[in-house]
């Protein structure tokens, strides 16, 4: 838990701290701050530190160049340089290497005491620690023990969430090749997008769980939620690395505070569900994807189908034939099936997709008919195997 360069920048622009290189890493974050003045003393950091510098251990065998380069290479976030006596000005040298590597360079005039700003910053950090802790907290009691109000109710209205309103949750989940992405780099992403929100004036809740985060819109229509998630899932997304996907799921808009989970269980269902296959209503952006249990379809009346016999039978009776032909001839018989369905049963749009030849879709979508014994010219046949398809994905996370 901490804060980012651009929440630091917004916090002392009235002390005259200037950005000049490396723009592109402001929403690095920042633990904490340190005065380096030296190489012997940069080996100290931690990493994620905001450096300070009057330069004054400078001289002909050590440059500001390498002592940024000592400062970077050594984990801060970036370097404020103090410009006067001991360092003139920042040469292009400094400012091309902090370009380079998205390494934010500031720089503050000589009259401006340092020590202030690294009050303001300290400040900042240690009460969004605490301010962050006790959202995390009270959020998870709402999700995980709702029966238990009296430690989230409170907590969450003394920071501007009234019990009486409508809200929304959503999961955001990144994944690495097979992995979901956990620990301190969700932690990271979930700092950064608070840090985000509290830049923007949004309010929005962001906790971090484990392996996802859970953003938390409280008094919005739905129609309004699902467009704030989706510009911030947008952005999100530009960020990732090559190898990672994400995927975000918008749960049931409830009403009330003690309802919250509701959202929170529907949005993690979905989440759920995802890992399994295509979700009905689902938008892509790229490789990743955007799910909203408003455009769930059948999926938002088979969360609440707790007989699971019934269910496996169902999908006995409709998809297993398709299912067990792919896992016997390591095939993807099902995968064809549930795109042509996708696509209202068109041939095109199936090989479109699929990147095949019509033909072949139409080749494949007539062997299927022969494996489940059933003309998927009919709608009814088509319906069945569509609800098929749902029930079996719930059955593979209940």
């Amino acid at each position: 838990m901490s804060v980012t360069l651009r929440e630091i920048v917004r916090q002392v622009q009235h002390l005259e701290m200037k950005l000049v290189a490396g723009e592109e890493g402001i929403d690095r974050e920042v633990l904490w701050t340190h005065m380096v003045d030296s190489s012997a003393i940069s080996a100290f950091l931690k990493g994620k530190e905001l450096a300070f510098t009057t330069g004054i251990g400078l001289n002909e065998g050590f440059s500001l160049l390498q002592l940024v380069k000592e400062i970077y290479r050594n984990g801060a976030s970036g370097i404020v340089i103090n410009i006067g006596p001991y360092i003139s000005r920042i040469g292009q040298d400094v400012k091309d290497f902090a370009d380079a590597n998205d390494f934010p360079v500031f720089e503050v005039p000589w009259k401006i005491h340092m020590a202030e700003i690294m009050r303001i910053i300290c400040f900042a950090i240690v009460k969004e620690q605490q301010n962050q802790a006790e959202v995390n907290s009270a959020l998870n009691y709402a999700f995980l023990c709702p029966d238990q109000d009296e430690l989230y109710v409170s907590p969450l209205m003394q920071k501007g969430y009234p019990v009486d309103t409508h809200y929304m949750a959503a999961v955001l989940r990144v994944q690495e090749g097979e992995r979901l992405i956990s620990g301190e780099k969700i932690g990271h992403f979930s700092s950064v997008m608070n840090s985000h929100f509290r830049c923007s004036g949004q309010q929005i809740l962001c906790c971090a769980q484990e392996k996802q985060m859970v953003f938390v819109l409280c008094d919005y229509e739905e129609k309004e939620c699902n467009e704030i998630l989706k510009h911030i899932f947008r952005d999100f997304c530009r960020k990732l690395e090559k190898e990672e996907t994400a995927v975000m799921s918008i749960g049931k808009k409830v009403f009330g505070l003690r309802c919250l989970h509701r959202s929170y269980e529907t949005a993690n269902q979905l989440a759920d569900i995802s890992r399994t296959g295509t979700v009905s209503g689902e938008k892509r952006f790229g490789r990743n994807r955007m799910l909203i249990y408003q455009n769930a379809g059948m999926l938002r009346i088979l969360f609440s189908v707790n007989d699971q016999e019934v269910m496996r039978e169902y999908v006995e009776d409709t998809v297993l034939p398709v299912l067990e032909y792919d896992a016997l001839h390591n095939s993807d018989l099902s995968g064809v099936l549930q795109c042509y369905l996708r696509h209202d049963c068109s041939l095109q749009d199936t090989a479109d997709e699929l990147i095949i030849h019509r033909n072949t879709v139409n080749y494949k979508i007539n062997k299927i008919s022969d494996i489940l014994s059933m003309d998927l010219t009919k709608m009814e046949n088509r319906l069945q195997v569509s609800l098929g398809f749902a029930v079996y994905q719930v059955l593979q996370k209940k």
